[in-house]
C-alpha cells in the first residue's frame, strides 16, 4: 500500500507515460535530484525533506522486479546512486531525550487511559505502531519483578489500517523495569478488558476497541505541550528509552535486542551515550585526581 501511494505522489506524474525499455538512468537521476531539493512541508528552511530516500527505495524495487520478470522488455537497469537518509529535524528543536521528569510530566498529561504508553514506549523501547498493537497477553508474569516480560508480538500498521507483524525481525521479548509493574497492573485492571486479545489501549469504557493512531496523537500533541516540550517527537521516548539503557553499559547485542533493531549502525549510535558517560566520568576523575606532585 504505502509503494503504491510514493509510485503514484512522486513517479507517475512524471514518469508515468515512459516505457521501461525507454527509462534511463539520467532520468531517474534527474527527477530524484528535483525531489531532494524541495522544501520540507514540516519543517521550513530546512536542506532535505526525506522525500527522496523512499522514492528511491520504491522505484528501485520496482524496476529490479521489472528486470527479474524481463516486464515490458526490460532486461537491465543501472540506478543512480541512492539520495541517503538525513535528518530533516532542525537541530534546535527540544533534543532528543527526554529527562525522567520530562516522561513523568509527559504521562501525567496525558488522559488516564493512555498514560501507558508513554513509560511502556520509553523505558521497554517501543515504537508507537508496537505499543498500540499491544494486547493483554503480550505482558506476563508482572506480579515477580523477577520474571516480568513484556512480548512484542505486533504492531498497529496505520497505511494498511489493521494490526500486523512488527517491523523486519523486531519481535522480541524484554524483561519490563520494576518501577513500572505497579502502573501496569493497574491500567490492565481498570482499563483493558478480559479477553487475552484485547488490546492494552482500548477506548472507554468498553474496554474491547484499539483506540485509533489519530485519537493517539491528539492526545499526546496536548501532553507535550503541557509538559513543556511542544516539539517532543513520541518516537524520542524511545531513543530516551535506549540511551539510559546504552549507559548503563548494555553490549550491542544487548541493545540490537531491546530495541528490535537490524541495523548495527542504528544500535551504535545508543553505544555513543556509554562513550560520552565514560569521558565524563574519566574527566571528573582527572579533575578529582589531578597530576602526581613531584
Amino acid at each position: 500500500m504505502s509503494y503504491r501511494s510514493v509510485l503514484r505522489t512522486h513517479w507517475l506524474p512524471v514518469l508515468g507515460e515512459v516505457r521501461l525499455v525507454d527509462l534511463t538512468t539520467e532520468m531517474v537521476a534527474a527527477h530524484l535530484d528535483h525531489l531532494r531539493k524541495q522544501p520540507s512541508s514540516r519543517y521550513a528552511g530546512q536542506r532535505g525533506n526525506g522525500v527522496a530516500p523512499n522514492a528511491a527505495q520504491v522505484l528501485r524495487s520496482c524496476l529490479n522486479a521489472a528486470v527479474r520478470g524481463k516486464v515490458g522488455g526490460l532486461t537491465e537497469f543501472t540506478f543512480p546512486v541512492a539520495p541517503k537518509h538525513t535528518r530533516v529535524r532542525p537541530e534546535d528543536l527540544d533534543g532528543d531525550v527526554a529527562s525522567p521528569a520530562e516522561v513523568i510530566a509527559m504521562t501525567e498529561a496525558m488522559p488516564e487511559h493512555l498514560r501507558i504508553a508513554v513509560p511502556l514506549a520509553a523505558w521497554c523501547a517501543m515504537r508507537l505502531g508496537e505499543v498500540l498493537g499491544l494486547q493483554r497477553r503480550d505482558l506476563e508474569h508482572l506480579g515477580d519483578p523477577t520474571r516480568a516480560v513484556l512480548h512484542i508480538r505486533r504492531q498497529w500498521n496505520v497505511k494498511a489500517g489493521e494490526v500486523t507483524a512488527p517491523k523486519c525481525h523486531s519481535a522480541r521479548s524484554i524483561a519490563i523495569p520494576s518501577f513500572l509493574l505497579p502502573q501496569l497492573q493497574e491500567h490492565l485492571a481498570t482499563f483493558v478488558g478480559p479477553d487475552p486479545a484485547a488490546p492494552v489501549l482500548a477506548v472507554q469504557p468498553h474496554r474491547t476497541t484499539r483506540v485509533s493512531q489519530t485519537r493517539f496523537d491528539v492526545a499526546w500533541r496536548a501532553a507535550r505541550e503541557a509538559a513543556g516540550r511542544p516539539q517532543f517527537r513520541f518516537h524520542n521516548l524511545r531513543h530516551t528509552g535506549l540511551t539510559a539503557y546504552a549507559q548503563q553499559g548494555a553490549t550491542l547485542a544487548e541493545l540490537l535486542n531491546r530495541g528490535g533493531h537490524t541495523d548495527v549502525a542504528v544500535a551504535l549510535r545508543y553505544q555513543h551515550a556509554t562513550l560520552e558517560r565514560d569521558r565524563a566520568l574519566t574527566d571528573r576523575l582527572a579533575r578529582a585526581v589531578g597530576e602526581p606532585a613531584d
